[in-house]
C-alpha cells in the first residue's frame, strides 16, 4: 500500500510553530503534507478523495509512528 515515507524538512525549526513536512507514496500517487504534534494536515491532493478511509487511516498511522521515533 504504502510505497515510501519521506520526511522532507523541518520548517520554523528549533521554534514553537516548529513543524515537519513529510512526504508519502501510495500506489504511485504522491501527497504532502505537515506534521505537527500528533496532527496531520494534507496539501492538495488530498488522499482522502482518492483513497478509502481504512485506507487513510493506515497510512496516517504509519507517518505519525515515523515521526514519533524520528522525534524521540
Amino acid at each position: 500500500m504504502v510505497n515510501t515515507i519521506q520526511i522532507k524538512k523541518a520548517l520554523f525549526q528549533n521554534q514553537i510553530n516548529e513543524r515537519f513536512s513529510f512526504s508519502v507514496n501510495v500506489q504511485g500517487n504522491d501527497f504532502q503534507g505537515l506534521y505537527h504534534e500528533g496532527t496531520i494536515n494534507w496539501f492538495n491532493p488530498q488522499p482522502f478523495n482518492k483513497l478509502g478511509a481504512k485506507q487513510l487511516q493506515q497510512i496516517e498511522s504509519k507517518v505519525t509512528d515515523k515521526m514519533q521515533q524520528l522525534l524521540a
